[in-house]
């Protein structure tokens, strides 16, 4: 076998290895799933195994990085050295206890109640609990035990095995050092710089995406072997399975693979429909389960989604807020932002050069402009089918984005991969036409100068010294991060195990509350403006509240005072006042926060 053939033959070993170490993480959350349904969240053997797999897919991710870089170069070693120095700041970033809203609200917050419970319940309260969330089984043992920056570190790992498996495509077809370059340049795009230490799931859909749309251009080389074509299949499947958006990538995936197909008719159109049906099955597999859940619980497996097709479907409990539904993103943006037409059909170029962090209006994140700005230079040379397909992936993944969701960079993350891709192709062949080099490695060092800003950025925010060294304790840093956390500090240590808090203006972000607690299923506080406004004396709203066993309020005084005076007549606003006279007392108030008692 020549050279080449065994660099290539040893990089596509690589990229199966890594999807199928994926695919068997994905397994385990899949296990962990059933058995908790069944009341098992506390067995210590079912917990032995989710930690001996994150163990091992550890140890393979570090070992197939390491054991690769034996052909590269000084500038290969220099890339390696960049991405470790990452990885580890990503990791002393990770060690700081959890503050992001979608780990308080969502990704950690509902593991904790099952793992209160002992077993996965229905949380009717929180609609997107009836999301499939597979990532969140491989959080939810340490959450048992207390270890919450342990979910952070795995969120990372599928974002490392996202670039080890760009490492290995790239450096079958070019060589070891584009592979790392390919690999630097998804790990260190902003938006996955600050999802790589928080416990979130859009590394894990990106992950999966990537790797059934990579088996899939190595099954279109090989279309008589099967291990590709299910590897694809069952990576579109755990894609679904780990969040909403993954079922356009699924869908997308669907249909990239039954295009690829049809472009060799020689094949015949049975054995093209029986292949593309055997996909279709094999990546549906993954997701069964969570739908059958839904479907049992509420008469719709995909809820909240889908209403329309499942009317009798149930609806989340408490969730009487007022939405945008009916309006689609265009129409959202103009009447939320004021954006103009032409800044509305921009929406795709400024996704990557407009983009900051904490701005819903500018995509709550930041992708990097480097992952467009080389297009020009990448379609010429070898394997220009297999750019098209990247290419394609992308623009129907973001094209489906923008119609169905609100923008946000993390839900279109999966586009990042495949564009850094082409991105790496794109200096491929300017390299090879460019007279003067220096001016190429000058203006990728200067990408590498922006984005270490904002990875410099995150750091500095977060500032995890003093925590890591101990002159910060864990309360001290949380109540120096979290305005609301002195309130979760006294309902914690003051009111009686038998509380129910009724959470209004919290952001549901209830993961720090260690009592019973509840919220509506929107931001609005929908049950409580149904009680007030169904009230004829301020008993009525009394009864209402004890009637769903609430004992406490957990309130941001100012936005409930100015919603309740915007949003009820004279009449309904003078019982309110009656009601909290007679029937609320103050305990406790930190940083526009307060804890009330509901009495009489």
């Amino acid at each position: 076998m020549r050279r080449g053939d065994e660099t290539e033959e040893r990089f596509s070993n690589l990229l199966f290895r890594t999807s199928l170490a994926g695919c068997a993480l994905g397994i385990v959350a899949t296990v962990y799933f059933l058995a908790g349904l069944a009341g098992l969240v506390g067995n210590l053997w079912l917990n032995a195994l989710v930690v001996a797999a994150l163990a091992v897919g550890t140890f393979f991710f570090f070992h197939a990085f390491f054991a690769n870089l034996r052909e590269t170069n000084w500038l290969g070693r220099a890339l390696a050295v960049a991405i470790i120095g990452i990885i580890g700041i990503e990791i002393i970033l990770s060690l700081v206890p959890p503050t992001a809203r979608d780990e308080l609200t969502h990704h950690l917050a509902i593991p904790k109640l099952y793992a209160r419970a002992g077993r996965i319940v229905e949380v009717p309260i929180a609609p997107y609990a009836y999301f499939p969330m597979l990532l969140d089984m491989l959080y939810t043992p340490w959450l048992l035990w207390g270890a919450d920056s342990v979910p952070k570190l795995v969120h990372a790992l599928f974002g490392y095995f996202t670039g080890l498996s760009l490492f290995a495509y790239l450096s079958r077809r070019m060589n070891a050092v584009y592979g790392l370059l390919g690999f630097l340049f998804f790990i260190s795009i902003p938006t996955v710089l600050r999802l790589s230490h928080w416990a979130y799931v859009d590394l894990g859909v990106t992950y999966y995406s990537t790797a059934s749309l990579l088996c899939l251009l190595r099954w279109r080389e090989e279309k008589d072997s099967r291990s590709w074509l299910l590897l694809a299949a069952v990576s579109a499947g755990f894609a679904a399975a780990t969040k909403p958006n993954g079922f356009v990538a699924a869908s997308m995936l669907s249909f990239l693979f039954l295009f690829i197909s049809v472009q060799e008719r020689q094949r015949g159109l049975a054995k093209i429909a029986a292949e593309w049906g055997l996909f279709v099955a094999v990546g549906a597999l993954p997701c069964l389960p969570w739908l059958a859940k839904n479907w049992l619980q509420t008469g719709n497996p995909f809820f909240p989604l889908m209403a329309g097709f499942f009317p009798g479907s149930g609806v989340a409990e408490g969730d009487g807020s007022v939405g945008f539904a009916g309006l689609d993103i265009f129409a959202k943006r103009a009447l939320l932002y004021g954006e103009n037409w032409w800044q509305i059909a921009a929406l795709p170029l400024r996704l990557f050069f407009a983009g900051r962090d904490d701005d819903p209006q500018h995509f709550d994140g930041v992708l990097s402009p480097l992952l467009i700005l080389l297009l020009p230079w990448v379609f010429k040379g070898k394997w220009l089918s297999e750019k098209r397909l990247l290419l394609g992936f992308a623009l129907l993944y973001l094209a489906n984005a923008l119609f169905l969701v609100d923008m946000r960079v993390r839900y279109v993350l999966a586009i990042a991969p495949p564009l850094a891709a082409l991105a790496v192709y794109g200096v491929f062949n300017v390299y090879l036409s460019i007279k003067r080099p220096v001016y190429l490695l000058v203006g990728l060092l200067l990408f590498a100068g922006v984005h270490g800003y904002y990875l410099w950025g995150y750091f500095a925010g977060i500032a995890p010294l003093a925590y890591l060294t101990g002159v910060e304790s864990r309360e001290s840093y949380l109540a120096r991060v979290l305005a609301d956390y002195p309130a979760f500090q006294y309902v914690n240590r003051n009111l009686p195990p038998t509380a129910n808090i009724y959470l209004l203006f919290m952001g549901r972000r209830a993961y720090y509350c260690e009592r019973d607690y509840f919220h509506d299923g929107g931001e609005l506080p929908g049950f409580l403006m149904g009680a007030v406004r169904a009230a004829k004396n301020p008993a009525d709203i009394h009864r209402q509240l004890t009637k769903k066993r609430l004992t406490h309020l957990l309130v941001r005084e100012e936005l409930l005072v100015r919603f309740l005076r915007d949003n009820l007549s004279p009449a309904e606003l003078s019982i309110w006042d009656g009601f909290a006279s007679g029937h609320l007392q103050g305990l406790f108030h930190s940083n526009g926060y307060s804890v009330v008692q509901i009495h009489g």
